[in-house]
């Protein structure tokens, strides 16, 4: 035996198979495999004696139960006279018998496959068919004979509580250490050096390979896995192990394994520049997160005259993978939620961009400049506040300033026009409503409140609210829970509420169709938003910023406005405040064929034309449509400085239709 160890020293490429080498694979129920390589003349004992080749620890096997030998150019398998026999394909060895290609031995319960080749991988597992076969790690082991090759595992025993596999503690502090260690990383390839670095101090590795790759399938072929990083403690490059063995690592059911006296055999490692195979012993371990998804894996090599990887490097290697792996996954996670969170960066940044269009506040005028001075003051409290002005002015508008400019700005910004529904429909809007509250509720539904939670309610034409529903209202404004429609289930929520109005909210007490002590609770803060005709030359500004606009969202490169535009804009009173001054723009906009802006470009509407006049105070409703009209007539006329033609093309109708009202208006 001494001789033919020796001999097998010798490195040499016999990958084919020429030599008649063969192997054993045995199945540790259905955990890890033992593959124990076979070289003529050779031989290997099974048996319960802890000297034999291959240690079965079974009540049912004899010291020395089996041996299987090489003699005459053939392996074969005899049965030493054991109490329970040895088994051949299912027949009782009753004398030698000559091995073949996968032949099934039975040894105390526990099945032994027989294979000349190494195809396709390390071989598929053998399952016992023996009536003992739930064997524990104790009870198929192996000798650290030179003349086997060792333990495939799933997970390693330091991890995993096996302590009599594990008896020393050093590993496992080291093993603590290194994920640590990995924990602190924050790239991949430092996770893959810090346990390259740990796998050399604890292993007496000659090279190592680290192979990573981020597939939702395992690798079909060893090309398809990257090599990430090596290491070497001699003076020996490091070489890729061959197809075979990665193969077997890769599959579904992969497991690591380590070869032992693999010296010569191509199956198992891969020949040097000259064309030997000189790897004593070989680890390749699967790195495999706790979903069992193949993240990559380990090689380790040792050369000869060295000391041989052994089982504890074996569990090493395994318990460093399984850490790896766990710091793989959690890197890949940074990496896609910092993907992730930088699209939402740039996708949040184009929305505050667009945003920013929608609650920008333009304008330098003395009365504008006093809105947005008590928007500022405003906005970081919680307190109520009610905005007033004309339609059009952009009430709207200053609630979402006020919002955005508030702690509240990364809660939501609801907003609810109470003019548009019915009383009914506007006590479902604001609370919810429960399945089966009236007609129609066929599904729960949360109201504006509940949606609002943690930011703001805009509530537009608060003036329109029913008696009923502004009691309830109330109730909320004070801090009281509130029930959605049909419901029994209190519901408190946060929200601030900001409330809009074009009417004298003062005059709707006074006659009773607003409730007083609402008022006094909307009327914390008020914030009085001018009309646009009292904005001295913000219409210009504001068209500038309207043009701007509808140019980047049309496509458009018109310049500007012309002087006579200008000042079209300028003396229009724009009853139909910033709403009609942006509608005016975009028809502008759409419609024009030049550079520029003309004054034959905007069309006003005079039929709504009111003048400078406050329509809060009584005195806007006390002229007539009539007198109204005649009005923007002549202020059409002033501007056109008496060209009929003109003022009729502005007003919208015919010159004969003007010359009539202008006679009409004469004979008055």
């Amino acid at each position: 035996m001494e001789k033919s160890r020796k001999d097998s020293k010798s490195p040499q490429n016999n990958g084919s198979g020429d030599d008649q080498g063969a192997y054993l694979i045995l199945r540790n129920a259905g955990r890890w495999s033992d593959i124990f390589r076979l070289t003529p003349p050779g031989e290997a004992v099974i048996g319960r004696a802890s000297s034999n080749q291959v240690v079965i620890r079974s009540d049912r096997a004899s010291r020395q139960h089996a041996k299987i030998s090489w003699s005459g150019q053939r392996w074969q398998i005899e049965d030493l006279e054991s109490r329970n026999g040895t088994f051949l394909n299912g027949q009782k060895l009753e004398k030698s018998h000559s091995l073949s290609n996968s032949d099934q031995i039975e040894v105390a319960g526990f099945a032994i496959t027989f294979a000349n080749r190494i195809e396709g991988g390390i071989g598929e597992p053998v399952v016992s068919t023996g009536s003992s076969a739930q064997a524990t790690d104790d009870q198929i082991t192996m000798d650290v004979d030179a003349t086997n090759i060792t333990d495939r595992r799933r997970r390693s025993a330091y991890l995993h509580g096996r302590p009599e596999t594990a008896s020393t503690t050093a590993p496992s502090r080291q093993l603590l250490q290194l994920a640590f260690d990995l924990a602190r990383c924050d790239e991949l390839d430092q996770a893959v050096d810090r346990t390259l670095r740990s796998l050399s101090q604890q292993t007496p590795l000659d090279t190592a390979g680290v192979y990573v790759w981020q597939k939702s399938s395992a690798a079909k072929s060893l090309a398809d896995i990257p090599l990430l990083a090596t290491r070497q403690t001699g003076h020996r490059s490091y070489r890729r192990p061959p197809e075979p063995l990665v193969h077997s690592l890769t599959s579904e059911e992969g497991e690591a394994i380590l070869a032992r006296n693999v010296i010569g055999d191509g199956q198992l490692a891969t020949e040097n520049s000259r064309g030997e195979i000189d790897v004593e012993s070989v680890i390749v371990a699967p790195i495999r997160d706790h979903r069992r998804q193949l993240l990559g894996m380990i090689h380790l090599t040792s050369c000869i005259g060295g000391q041989p990887l052994s089982g504890n490097d074996l569990e090493y290697t395994v318990a460093a993978c399984e850490i790896l792996a766990e710091a793989l996954g959690r890197l890949s996670d940074q990496r896609r939620l910092s993907r992730s969170l930088k699209q939402s960066q740039r996708q949040i940044k184009a929305l505050q961009q667009r945003l920013g269009d929608k609650v920008q506040i333009v304008g330098s005028s003395k009365p504008i400049a006093d809105v947005v001075q008590q928007v500022g003051l405003a906005a970081p409290t919680n307190a109520t506040v009610l905005i007033r002005g004309e339609s059009g002015v952009g009430k709207e508008l200053v609630a979402a300033a006020i919002h955005h400019s508030s702690g509240r700005r990364n809660g939501p910004l609801v907003c609810l026009n109470c003019a548009a529904l019915s009383p009914t429909l506007l006590e479902s809007e604001l609370f919810g409503h429960e399945k089966g509250a009236f007609t129609g509720a066929t599904e729960r539904k949360q109201g504006k409140f509940e949606a609002a939670d943690g930011g703001t309610l805009m509530l537009d034409e608060i003036g329109e609210m029913g008696a009923e529903i502004q009691a309830k209202f109330l109730r909320v404004l004070e801090g009281h829970p509130f029930e959605r429609v049909g419901g029994q289930t209190a519901i408190k929520v946060d929200v601030r509420v900001v409330a809009a109005t074009n009417r004298d909210l003062q005059a709707m007490v006074r006659d009773g169709s607003f409730r007083q002590d609402l008022y006094y609770r909307l009327h914390v803060v008020e914030i009085l938003v001018p009309p646009l005709r009292q904005r001295d030359k913000d219409c210009l500004l504001l068209a500038d910023f309207f043009l701007h606009q509808f140019n980047r969202e049309m496509g458009r490169k018109i310049s500007g406005f012309t002087e006579t535009a200008k000042k079209m804009l300028v003396n229009y009173s724009w009853p139909g405040n910033i709403r009609e001054l942006k509608n005016v723009i975009e028809r502008a906009v759409v419609l024009n064929m030049k550079g520029e802006i003309d004054a034959s470009d905007l069309v006003l509407s005079p039929a709504v034309e009111q003048g400078p006049i406050d329509p809060l105070s009584p005195t806007g409703t006390e002229q007539s449509l009539a007198e109204i009209e005649k009005q923007h007539i002549e202020r059409v006329l002033r501007h056109t400085e008496g060209n009929k033609s003109r003022a009729a093309s502005i007003l919208g109708i015919e010159r004969s239709t003007l010359d009539r009202k202008l006679k009409k208006y004469t004979e008055k």
